[in-house]
């Protein structure tokens, strides 16, 4: 891997380079550079040192040549001060190991410090290097020194003015982490919530979280009703590394709930040839394995490329239950000039399910008591099925105009479909006297949901002088549409369930089935944004920007026997403010507050009238401080946050359904969420990863009651591992923990309204990992440790989901 750091900025052509020029051209290109410049104000923290010295390039105007055989793995120390461009990169090399040196024609020049009494001869090479944020993989961290998800700029986590989370490589390989959802139940502040046998809903500071991008690129949901846009199942296999920015998204997504945003972040090609190969076995019979290669298409390392494979068959501590899952991802990029990179992806993924649950175990008895199953239990009946696909494909091109200006232009393309026969128990109560089912006929329903989506984005980004400084500008256009359309039929089937804790999971398969609705729904979102860093002195900044949205939503239903029914939501021209400030306390500590407007059309929630909600209206405060020690490996922040909202969708606690069979909701006036979020990622001490974080945070309405109640209002997270040291130095041994508080949710049982509790738990779960040499890996995570019984997910049609019992998980990869 090698990179370019050329004159106004870093020629942008891809992650790993292009092929080397000539040295006339070095000389020919470092002759237009003056001998002397005027020294640039620099700020930068500690970080990998290929990131470093491209920073100081595009800032100064310098040409900085180096092979990224000797800048990989190093640490660049902080750069601070008022330095010409050779001092900057000097103090950037401290205790590297590596020395600067300035060709004949002015070119700064990376090599080894030579030896005592070496003499050495000085052959630069002059390569590319792409403006991206650098990977996760291979820094061996729980924390990473940059993001662009909040602001849509590459700043540090200690820049951004916002909470931002962020799951590494290296974290997810340690900890068994093998899908999103795995990775968000690590995560600090977010809470994830299994609504049944595949699916799960992730929430933030009490809200849910439906905003997902893909490496920068928004993604538009249609979720509503029977169509599914199923984020949750998505394998992690392919992903460099998961951001998670918490709180209302001001610049980075259109309408939304102020809960954040999730941003995966794809891996890209290496220049040089990598690979390798993992198998894996754990309890209920998982079985699954993974192929990862990468490296040059073309000897002069132009076009790279990456392919990964991975497929996992598994059982379930639920009875019946069987999973098989399917991914293939393959990335090509290519140098089209010096200046001009291009990509072109295409991802795929596959998930086939038996005894599939819908609605999951009851919740209640007949008289409004709790009701209890053993985990095993599963609510569907045998012959129950889903099947779901997703395919992508993507592409970017991104163009350096020089002088620290860029152009990047991304478009994507979702498609998903999913096809499932539901039928179970469903959200019934249980005889309090028979532990019976009363309903003696019940439906078994066949979905066919199809979704296809497009989406693009134009981004121009760079660098301006003001008084004398330099600021940072972003603006772009982004476009998306989704198209969804859903058809449901029923059959009958024989529901008389003498006992509910003794049932065979077989009733009656109904062989003809009638016809009964087709959702069709189109989603569109137009954005405009832009915002800008102001810096107008060093240890100042502010952020100020926003985004002009248009939002349109339509649902046709059509139901049996022909009748019609047809809603639309349109919103014009609805502009959201963002505002931010950062001030450098000293060289470690920063403090920050940052403002932004809520808005969220409630397209797909409905009262027991029948009638749509109006949008979700408020205001989002946050206040904090942000820490960076050790050479930026290793991040703190702590943060404060208030949400005033306004019509906030609850689940209707009286039970109702709307004549689709969908839930009923009500519009809670005046919420505030109120909040305290800590977090600390990286390196503590040598061979020491951590990642940990407590969140406190309570919401109320106007009289004082608790909203939001599924979610705690507590809790704790953390990941962490340790390679020993000396003779012990090939194992590494680790763990990680989540503690929550109680929950509950309410239901209307037999016209009385009843609870369903549960409260504070934690789990444990702990990992070792044996290095046989450099290349062979062998890791066990042993998670729920103490065998924990409790619930994973409450409140889903009034049903529960217990969260998994202890198992295992062995994981032998092998890299070449």
């Amino acid at each position: 891997m090698t990179f370019l750091l050329n004159r106004g900025a870093a020629l942008v052509a891809g992650a790993l380079g292009a092929c080397a020029l000539t040295q006339p051209a070095i000389a020919q290109d470092a002759a237009a550079v003056p001998a002397q410049q005027a020294a640039q104000s620099y700020d930068l923290p500690a970080a990998p040192l290929a990131d470093t010295l491209s920073r100081i390039s595009r800032h100064s105007g310098r040409t900085i040549s180096a092979s990224a055989e000797l800048v990989s793995g190093k640490q660049a120390a902080p750069v601070r001060g008022a330095l010409s461009a050779e001092a900057a990169a000097r103090q950037a090399l401290t205790g590297t190991g590596l020395e600067l040196v300035v060709t004949p024609g002015g070119v700064l020049s990376v090599r080894p410090q030579p030896a005592a009494g070496a003499v050495t001869s000085l052959e630069p090479v002059l390569v590319t290097a792409s403006n991206a944020i650098p990977p996760s993989e291979g820094t061996g961290s729980y924390t990473v020194p940059e993001s662009s998800s909040a602001t849509r700029m590459r700043l540090s986590l200690r820049e951004t003015p916002q909470s931002v989370s962020v799951i590494t490589r290296q974290q997810m390989d340690d900890q068994g982490i093998t899908t999103v959802a795995g990775a968000l139940e690590q995560t600090p502040g977010i809470a994830v919530s299994r609504a049944n046998s595949e699916g799960y809903s992730f929430y933030s500071r009490g809200f849910q979280l439906q905003n997902f991008q893909f490496d920068g690129l928004p993604s538009l949901s249609s979720d509503g009703g029977n169509v599914r846009d199923n984020y949750s199942i998505t394998s992690s296999v392919i992903y460099d590394r998961v951001e998670i920015l918490k709180g209302a998204t001001g610049l980075v997504n259109g309408a939304g709930y102020p809960s954040g945003v999730i941003n995966l972040i794809r891996k890209r090609p290496t220049r040089e040839f990598q690979g390798s190969i993992t198998a894996g076995a754990g309890s209920w019979d998982q079985y699954r394995g993974e192929l990862d290669l990468g490296g040059s298409l073309a000897e002069n390392g132009r076009i790279r490329g990456r392919m990964v494979a991975a497929v996992n068959d598994a059982n379930s501590f639920i009875d019946y239950t069987k999973t098989r899952e399917d991914v293939l991802y393959g990335i090509v990029e290519a140098d089209i000039t010096a200046r001009t990179t291009a990509s072109f992806g295409i991802e795929y993924q596959k998930n086939k399910n038996h005894a599939s649950s819908n609605i999951h175990l009851p919740a209640f008895y007949t008289d409004g008591t709790q009701a209890s199953f053993p985990r095993s239990t599963n609510p569907a009946d045998k012959w129950t099925w889903r099947t779901q696909e997703t395919t992508r494909y993507f592409a970017d091109v991104t163009h350096d105009f020089g002088n620290d200006w860029r152009l990047k232009l991304a478009a994507g393309h979702r498609g998903y479909l999913s096809r499932e026969l539901i039928a179970g128990m469903g959200s019934s109560f249980i005889d309090v006297g028979t532990h019976g089912i009363s309903h003696s006929l019940g439906q078994a329903s066949l979905f066919d949901t199809d979704s296809r989506e497009n989406s693009i984005d134009v981004q121009v980004s760079g660098m301006f002088s003001l008084l004398g400084r330099k600021h940072d500008l972003v603006f772009g256009y982004n476009a998306a549409r989704t198209h969804s359309t859903s058809s449901r039929d029923d059959g009958l089937t024989d529901l008389r369930i003498p006992d509910a804790f003794n049932w065979d999971n077989n009733a009656f398969k109904p062989s003809v089935y009638t016809h009964v609705l087709d959702f069709d729904v189109e989603v569109s979102q137009k954005i405009l944004y832009g915002a800008t860093v102001l810096r107008p002195t060093d240890r100042f900044a502010v952020i100020l920007g926003g985004r002009l949205t248009d939002y349109g939503w339509t649902q046709k239903s059509v139901f049996s026997g022909g009748s019609r029914a047809s809603y639309d939501t349109d919103v014009d021209n609805k502009f959201i403010p963002y505002a931010g400030v950062t001030f450098d306390v000293d060289a470690n500590h920063t403090v920050y507050a940052s403002y932004t407007d809520v808005f969220k059309p409630q397209a797909f929630n409905f009262d027991a009238s029948n009638r749509q909600l109006d949008p979700l209206t408020g205001k989002s405060y946050e206040i904090g401080g942000k820490g960076e020690y050790l050479d930026g490996k290793l991040n703190t922040s702590i943060a404060f946050f208030q949400l005033k909202q306004n019509n906030v969708a609850e689940l209707d606690p009286s039970g109702a359904t709307l004549p689709n069979g969908s839930v009923a909701y009500v519009a809670v006036p005046g919420v505030t969420t109120r909040g305290i979020e800590l977090e600390i990622s990286g390196e503590l001490l040598p061979n020491w990863q951590l990642h940990a974080g407590y969140t406190y945070s309570r919401s109320r309405n106007r009289a004082d009651e608790r909203v939001s109640t599924t979610q705690p209002e507590q809790m704790f997270k953390l990941a962490t591992t340790y390679r020993l040291p000396g003779d012990w130095h090939r194992l590494t041994v680790g763990g990680n923990m989540l503690w929550q508080s109680g929950t509950y949710f309410a239901q209307s049982v037999n016209g009385a309204n009843r609870r369903f509790s549960q409260d504070g738990y934690g789990v444990l779960g702990l990992m070792a990992a044996y290095d046989f040499n450099k290349d062979l890996r062998l890791t066990v995570n042993l998670n729920n440790v103490l065998d924990k019984t409790y619930y994973a997910g409450m409140g889903n049609y009034n049903s529960v989901y217990y969260g998994a019992p202890r198992n295992v998980l062995a994981q032998l990869r092998y890299k070449f």
